[in-house]
């Protein structure tokens, strides 16, 4: 039986999604599979994820491409979630770079913290200053509501075991905005045990903190809070 499934929604990520599966395929523990879930992308997205597929299948590794007609993150990962055969599902966005030990080292907490949800502390992908207070207090945020009936998690690494993603009932595609928020906040208001891990930090792409500006994603992260 697969232990993780690894669930990456996408939408037109052929620049960033070779660089993610390049870091998964470099991962320590070996029993998992990594589902791409497609929201009907126009560019060279599922060309990139064929390309990778039989690298994974000499580790014995099912690396699967399926694709959705409905639009939006959350259909996207539920759509994966659906087709995942493992007991936890990482939903992972396609821009992370989680390290060798990432997988082995979060599994071995959350069975240890018998843990249902879970999230990870984040680090950029660049030394700028602004970009690393942004990643300080997020971490710093998260890690204080853990233990408040308001807890929060960003949607690049959102972990939950397969039970939990059906007793919650997925994620809630009429949410455009801290979808994956709300999805932790389900999981509380049904007793499911939710923690920040200790063991690994995960490497985000600071695409949208270059792009946006990181002051307004910041802003919009604590607009979607409140």
């Amino acid at each position: 039986m697969v232990e993780v499934s690894v669930v990456i929604p996408t939408k037109n990520e052929e620049n960033q999604i070779g660089t993610t599966l390049n870091h998964l395929l470099r991962q320590s523990f070996p029993n998992f599979e990594i589902i791409v879930s497609d929201g009907k992308s126009t560019d060279g997205t599922k060309s990139v994820v064929e390309a990778y597929t039989p690298k994974f299948k000499k580790r014995g590794i099912r690396l699967k491409f399926i694709s959705t007609s409905k639009k939006g993150v959350s259909e996207g990962r539920n759509f994966g979630a659906e087709n995942a055969k493992g007991k936890y599902i990482y939903f992972f966005d396609a821009d992370v770079y989680p390290v060798k030990d990432f997988i082995q080292d979060t599994l071995a907490e959350l069975k240890q913290r018998r843990l249902s949800l879970a999230t990870c502390r984040s680090k950029g992908s660049d030394d700028k200053l602004k970009n690393k207070a942004y990643y300080k207090f997020i971490n710093q945020s998260i890690t204080f509501l853990q233990y408040t009936p308001y807890p929060a998690a960003a949607g690049y690494c959102i972990l939950s075991s397969k039970s939990a993603f059906n007793k919650i009932g997925g994620f809630d595609p009429d949410i455009y905005l801290a979808e994956d928020t709300t999805y932790i906040l389900r999981g509380r208001r049904k007793r499911l045990r939710f923690r920040v891990l200790k063991s690994q930090p995960i490497k985000v792409s600071n695409r949208r903190l270059n792009s946006e500006g990181t002051s307004v994603v910041l802003i919009k992260y604590i607009f979607c809070a409140l």
